[in-house]
């Protein structure tokens, strides 16, 4: 293991049917184009999040108003009832986790995380990304979600599978914050205690959030 533990933006809608890489590329990096390749990907997306920590307003006018981007954006998806297949705590949650790495089982860690409909019902509505300076659409910030999930889900996967964490725990920097009628909790991090007895401490996925006593991750993204 080598000293590792086992290592959550708006657009202009010009067209109707303008993809969301097109829309990806009109934030922050006028010179992009469609062939730039992941690492520049990467860099644009972490010049969004940088802005957005630093308070630097990001926002791009659109044709719709909010209310319509999300209306548009939960059509044909079927409203949750709840978090479907979440866990019943945060550290059940974290223990699932640690657990299916370590039993390489993809198909129980995928599942984890929320998907569209929960979040666009439970996760997006309450976000930053709803109101100037930050508002961007929802589809938009769902797919730059998605990619997170994607990477840092094969991270996971091509690190851990099938190997121990030498889990001991976790830890959150707070207590967390209301987020609709659920709360959440970001920036956790796993503990781990190889066995020479050195300590480790990485981040392995993203937001944790609970709604009516369930817990999901909100992405998988990773410092991997």
């Amino acid at each position: 293991m080598a000293g590792r533990i086992g290592s959550d933006l708006r657009t202009p809608i010009l067209l109707a049917g303008i993809g969301f890489l097109s829309l990806f590329l009109a934030v922050g990096c006028a010179d992009a184009d469609a062939g730039s390749a992941p690492d520049d990907e990467e860099r644009r997306m972490e010049e969004v999040r940088t802005r957005v920590t630093t308070h630097v307003p990001i926002h791009v006018d659109s044709l719709f108003p909010a209310e319509e981007e999300l209306r548009r954006f939960r059509e044909g998806l079927e409203e949750p009832a709840g978090l479907r297949g979440g866990v019943g705590s945060r550290d059940g949650l974290v223990d699932t986790l640690i657990r299916s790495l370590e039993a390489a089982d993809t198909a129980a860690v995928a599942v984890l995380a929320i998907d569209q409909a929960e979040f666009a019902w439970f996760y997006f509505p309450y976000s930053i990304y709803t109101a100037p300076p930050y508002e961007l659409p929802p589809g938009l910030v769902w797919f730059q979600s998605q990619n997170r999930t994607s990477r840092g889900l094969t991270r996971l996967l091509r690190n851990y599978a099938g190997k121990s964490l030498y889990y001991s725990g976790y830890t959150c920097p707070d207590e967390g914050e209301s987020w609709g009628e659920g709360r959440i909790w970001h920036g956790c991090t796993v503990l781990g205690e190889l066995p020479s007895g050195e300590r480790v401490e990485e981040r392995l996925f993203g937001s944790i959030l609970e709604v009516d006593g369930r817990f999901k991750f909100v992405s998988f993204s990773n410092e991997l």
